[in-house]
């Protein structure tokens, strides 16, 4: 019987798919609230973190929404939306893993150069002290920040954790003190 009540169910999707189409509002509203548990529940598995799982859904909401003029009445609306889900669950994990490998590149050169990237080089410590002079002219807090997030290494979801801070206000005081950094240096 739960078999027959989901069909019942995932068929209603394309009564209000066309409903939607022809400018019912409330069909769509009711359509977009019942897909949002639905695409949460099919990324469950298949992605890292839950971020994801609400930047994924929110993306394939919005496809959705751009592509309704496009749904063939009569046809599967719960295949037409997985399908959608699915093509926007590739593409940002096409987009993490291309960061992931633009981030560790320069990483892995510094190791065939066969250098410790720990150690500084002899010939830029001039460089670096200067550079620790213009460190101190930003106040404390942001000045940890930005050694926690650019020197050290730690992700910005990291260093919000530690910090008791939201992730985007630790980028914004990043970027703030990198900007500060730049025009101090020039």
């Amino acid at each position: 019987m739960i078999g027959e009540e989901q069909k019942a169910f995932y068929k209603n999707w394309n009564t209000l798919a066309a409903a939607a189409q022809a400018g019912d509002k409330r069909a769509y509203s009711t359509l977009i609230e019942q897909l949002i548990p639905f695409a949460r529940s099919v990324l469950a598995g298949k992605l890292a973190e839950l971020d994801w799982i609400d930047d994924v859904v929110q993306d394939a909401l919005i496809s959705a929404h751009k592509a309704l003029p496009t749904y063939q009445v009569g046809r599967s609306f719960k295949a037409w939306f997985t399908a959608i889900l699915y093509y926007r669950k590739t593409d940002y994990l096409r987009k993490v893993y291309a960061r992931k490998n633009h981030q560790t590149s320069s990483f892995d050169e510094l190791i065939e150069k066969n250098m410790d990237p720990d150690v500084t080089i002899p010939t830029h410590i001039a460089e670096y002290d200067h550079v620790e002079k213009l460190l101190e002219q930003i106040p404390q807090k942001q000045r940890d920040l930005f050694i926690l997030a650019r020197i050290e290494g730690y992700t910005a979801k990291e260093v919000a954790n530690m910090k008791n801070m939201s992730e985007s206000a630790v980028k914004v005081s990043v970027h703030r003190t990198s900007k500060k950094l730049k025009e101090l240096l020039s």
